[in-house]
């Protein structure tokens, strides 16, 4: 849904910068939305749900970012993709599109409004990884191991600082990467972070399978492996090409 402003602002502009900057920005939704969604497979299948509150619940010992720090990386360099944040900010392309779709909006409320919608993407995307990876409203360790931590307003507290944080790290990329080439950016999505979630989850679902019901970690590990190193082949493979 947020990209259709984009979109509608390029074309709606009848500049041909402006709708290059609008067809970008679809490209690179699709793309990235794809390697979004996978990025979210590991974590159903480790935590055994689709709840919220239960995904924050089995992150009670380890957060998911670090055990499940694939997934966690993929869904970081798919947040920029997705909010069209530097160095993914194509639609815009000053270089090149002078000012991508909102060429023809550079000032007044226009640009207010299209500017409030980015950052209220990067805002549902810092609660996202927040929710799924961090934690979400459960105290970091070691104030974790108070009692009173998570009883009360603290929850709400260790929710909104997890939260800042992010949207903080965010905007520390933005201000120490240059933006990349649109071939870079589209062959990192296709080529790079599809094929490594499809791998990391075929290691998960393996592991997780053959480890839960059958209580056979060797064998859950070695499958695993050998899935991900027959993946990573077939994709060199085909890179090569």
């Amino acid at each position: 849904v947020s990209v259709y402003g984009v979109v509608l602002a390029g074309w709606s502009s009848r500049s041909p910068y402006a709708l290059l900057g609008g067809l970008r920005s679809a490209a690179q939704v699709v793309s990235y939305e794809i390697a979004m969604g996978l990025s979210f497979v590991a974590i159903f299948l480790f935590a055994g749900t689709l709840s919220t509150s239960e995904i924050v619940k089995a992150q009670e010992q380890t957060w998911f970012a670090v055990l499940l720090i694939p997934s966690f990386l993929v869904y970081v360099i798919c947040m920029f993709g997705e909010a069209a944040r530097i160095p993914f900010d194509l639609p815009e392309g000053e270089g090149e599109l002078v000012g991508g779709f909102q060429t023809e909006y550079s000032s007044s409320l226009k640009f207010a409004l299209i500017m409030m919608g980015e950052y209220l993407h990067t805002f549902t995307a810092s609660g996202i990884a927040v929710t799924l990876f961090l934690g979400g409203w459960r105290a970091p360790f070691p104030i974790s191991l108070w009692d009173g931590a998570n009883q009360g307003w603290w929850p709400v507290l260790w929710f909104f600082i997890k939260f800042v944080l992010t949207f903080c790290f965010i905007v520390w990329v933005r201000a120490s990467l240059p933006r990349v080439r649109y071939d870079q950016l589209m062959s990192l999505g296709w080529k790079v972070l599809i094929p490594v979630n499809l791998a990391w989850i075929l290691l998960v679902a393996a592991v997780r399978n053959v480890v839960v019901n059958d209580g056979n970690r060797t064998l859950g590990i070695g499958l695993g492996v050998v899935i991900v190193i027959g993946a990573l082949a077939i994709w060199m493979r085909f890179d090569t090409v």
